[in-house]
């Protein structure tokens, strides 16, 4: 029988996860649309660590200045669709993101990274890059996860 130490274990689980990590290095990204936002502007603010009374982790939104300044603007952005209507061809609320997303439960990137979209007319579901438009609502909700939403989504193309 092996023993492995605890030291081990650690740098076995660093090499297999790194080479995981790398995976999404891969990925195709969307596209900046002419005249849309670049999901860098988006990913230039921060998400803060903090700790509630309970020592559960969480993060908080630290929006930079450019992405302030956007709050409440209508946008035009390119990403990929999670669907979160599971088994439906068609989509009204969905998670938008720069890369192709492979697992709800093993996001890599965090919530500067993504936007919660709500769209007026259902959207089909694809795995192909979105074109949408809508209102950049900004999340100042310190435990939620989600720091960007669209509101009034419209589909303007599918690349």
């Amino acid at each position: 029988m092996f023993r492995f130490g605890s030291r081990a274990v650690a740098i076995f689980a660093a090499v297999a996860l790194a080479g995981v990590a790398h995976a999404h290095d891969d990925a195709p990204v969307a596209p900046t649309p002419e005249g849309g936002l670049s999901w860098d502007v988006l990913a230039s603010s921060n998400a803060v660590a903090w700790q509630d009374a309970a020592g559960v982790e969480h993060l908080k939104p630290q929006f930079s200045s450019e992405v302030a300044e956007l709050r409440g603007k209508p946008i035009t952005i390119a990403g990929f669709m999670m669907p979160l209507d599971e088994g439906s061809a068609t989509q009204k609320r969905f998670i938008l993101f720069q890369s192709p997303p492979d697992c709800l439960f093993h996001m890599t990137l965090g919530p500067t990274h993504f936007i919660e979209v709500t769209t007026d007319k259902p959207v089909e579901t694809t795995g192909r890059p979105l074109v949408l438009r809508g209102t950049l609502n900004l999340v100042d909700d310190k435990q939620g996860g989600v720091f960007y939403r669209m509101a009034d989504g419209q589909l303007l193309s599918v690349l």
